[in-house]
């Protein structure tokens, strides 16, 4: 509104102080009388270019053995609800070093909470820390591929929040990078991780005959003028449905053979065909696996069901808070909230830091979670 002239300043900015003049403009608004509406502060030109942006919060930061220093890249809810408490958790593997958020208050104050060396809202200023062994990127998606690329170019290890990446180009400018640089990689898909997938792996090794997997995902409803939905999350299926995918490919650890999709026709505008999805993967050893993801259901009932059929056999999961076997006997695993694998994901990405396997996750079955996620939104954008 203001380049097309909508909306005129000009007769309201009363005065223009020298950044140097700053205590003088702030004065201005204390007066009783003839205070001004607006007051600007004028900045040189090349003062861009001088200005700090990084702030040094703990000088007694001491760099402690052979510890992983993390940086963590976007300080969002979850990076702050889930994985800096697992990094402070893990201190005989990781050091939280630095903190970096676009907005600089944030990553102060998440810097000063965790006690690490230094707070910035430049991402150079970590590429450039020698000091930096891996990145943590938990940023908006759009930004994951780019960033990643750059780390690991400058040597660093890269645990990146899921998606990897929201086209095939990223995601093969990602693969290119990791097989020039051979630094560790792992996408946040946690799910395998956990230990009840650990758990039903360990039953369906011993599988004679193929598999059938039903998994259903109550997602939740989010409003579609929400970040996830735009070109900065990449849709929901891309975003968050990947974690299924790969999930199968733990499970079955086979090729794809086919993807068959298909989605509702919304009645009303508020709800999308984007994310009210039933997906069927048929292995190329045989196996079927399903997943029906969906924003149309209540919140009262479980996120997140699993049901196994095989030999004879069926093994139900509840939300990540239980299993039960039916014809099979079951580890009897529990626990009162959904634990999906977020702890134990850092741990086996910092033992493949360390012995240098580099890849907690065959980087095959991340690129066919990734594929699958990419055809999967193709046909449901059509």
């Amino acid at each position: 509104m203001l380049s097309e002239g909508k909306i005129k300043l000009n007769n309201i900015i009363e005065k223009v102080y020298k950044i140097e003049e700053a205590t003088r403009a702030y004065q201005e608004f204390e007066k009783e009388e003839n205070r001004p509406l607006i007051v600007l502060l004028k900045y040189k030109q090349d003062l861009e270019n001088k200005i700090n942006r990084r702030v040094e919060i703990n000088s007694q930061f001491k760099l402690k053995g052979d510890k992983i220093k993390v940086a963590l890249i976007g300080a969002g809810s979850f990076a702050k609800g889930m994985h800096l408490p697992n990094l402070e958790k893990l201190k005989n593997f990781y050091n939280i070093y630095a903190i970096m958020s676009r907005t600089g208050s944030n990553a102060t104050s998440i810097a000063r909470q965790y006690k690490a060396k230094y707070a910035t809202a430049n991402y150079q200023e970590i590429l450039n820390d020698s000091c930096i062994d891996m990145v943590m990127i938990c940023t908006r998606h759009n930004l994951h591929a780019q960033y990643s690329i750059e780390a690991m170019k400058k040597g660093k290890a890269v645990f990146v929040e899921k998606p990897m990446a929201l086209n095939k180009k990223e995601m093969e400018e990602v693969f290119n990078t990791i097989q020039e640089t051979g630094v560790s990689y792992l996408v946040g898909f946690n799910r395998r991780f956990s230990k009840y997938a650990i758990a039903i792996k360990e039953h369906l090794k011993k599988e004679i005959n193929t598999v059938i997997i039903n998994y259903h995902m109550n997602a939740g409803y989010i409003p579609l003028n929400h970040w996830i939905h735009n070109e900065e999350g990449g849709g929901r299926i891309i975003g968050e449905a990947c974690h299924i995918f790969d999930l199968f490919n733990y499970f079955i650890d086979s090729e794809i053979n086919s993807v068959s999709v298909n989605n509702i026709n919304p009645k009303t505008k508020n709800i999308s065909s984007r994310d009210n999805v039933v997906v069927t993967l048929k292995y190329k050893e045989g196996s079927v696996c399903t997943l029906t993801y969906t924003a149309l259901g209540d919140k009262s009932y479980p996120k997140e069901t699993l049901e196994i059929y095989f030999d004879n056999k069926i093994i139900t999961m509840n939300d990540y808070k239980n299993l039960k076997g039916y014809g099979i006997k079951i580890s009897n695993i529990h626990s009162k909230l959904p634990e999906k694998g977020q702890y134990e994901e850092l741990i086996a990405f910092a033992q493949a830091i360390k012995d240098g396997t580099n890849y907690p996750i065959p980087l095959w079955q991340i690129e066919q979670a990734t594929k699958i996620s990419f055809a999967v939104n193709q046909e449901i954008n059509k």
